[in-house]
């Protein structure tokens, strides 16, 4: 499998098309409202990252957005992270797989990179109203209660939440080495990580 950075113009517009398509083959069950900005900030200003096959290299599988918080602020205000340096904490977002066998790649090409980038703690917000994905990260320590999303609402017009979950330390570190110790090569500043699967997603849930 690849972990490839999408820079381009051309590879972002695709990455937004992929997930829209993947979203709503899924039957999303919530929506940004009109106003929101949310998605577009980070679509248009983190890096995106996309997991191709190697035997299909041009079909975007998923992928998921990525930012240093001294590169922009976390999405939201809580968790309270001041006890870490902005430089070594990365929020990810706007995660996506088009089925689940890109899931596992997802997970091991995510850890891998963020042992390259030396993260100190990986923070995220899944949803966790009106379907709780926050399940689906074991590692992840939740921080503080669900919040209202103020940006989304349901398809029936109900209120969206999400739960601040953290990844940091020991267990961070556990999670980086099980990704890596099958070996991976690294291209390009890191722009490109190519890596096997095989086992993962069994080694993701311990």
């Amino acid at each position: 499998m690849e972990l490839r950075l999408l820079e381009t113009e051309a590879e972002r517009n695709l990455y937004r098309a992929a997930m829209t398509e993947a979203r709503a083959n899924k039957g999303g069950k919530f929506r940004e409202t009109a106003r929101s900005r949310l998605s577009e900030i980070q679509l248009t200003f983190a890096r995106l990252y996309g997991v191709f096959s190697e035997a299909d290299p041009n079909r975007l599988l998923g992928g998921f957005s990525i930012h240093r918080l001294d590169e922009f602020s976390q999405s939201f205000p809580v968790p309270n992270l001041s006890h870490l340096p902005p430089s070594g904490v990365y929020e990810a977002g706007q995660l996506w797989a088009s089925s689940h066998d890109a899931v596992p790649a997802l997970r091991k090409g995510s850890m891998i990179l963020l042992g390259l980038l030396q993260a100190q703690a990986l923070l995220i917000y899944p949803l966790i109203i009106p379907r709780d994905i926050s399940q689906f990260y074991k590692v992840f320590r939740r921080v503080g209660a669900p919040f209202e999303l103020a940006f989304a609402e349901t398809v029936t017009g109900d209120k969206v939440y999400l739960q601040a979950m953290l990844l940091e330390g020991d267990q961070l570190r556990r999670q980086v080495e099980l990704a890596s110790r099958d070996g991976f090569e690294t291209r390009s500043g890191h722009s490109l990580v190519r890596f096997a699967v095989p086992g993962f997603a069994q080694q993701w849930a311990q």
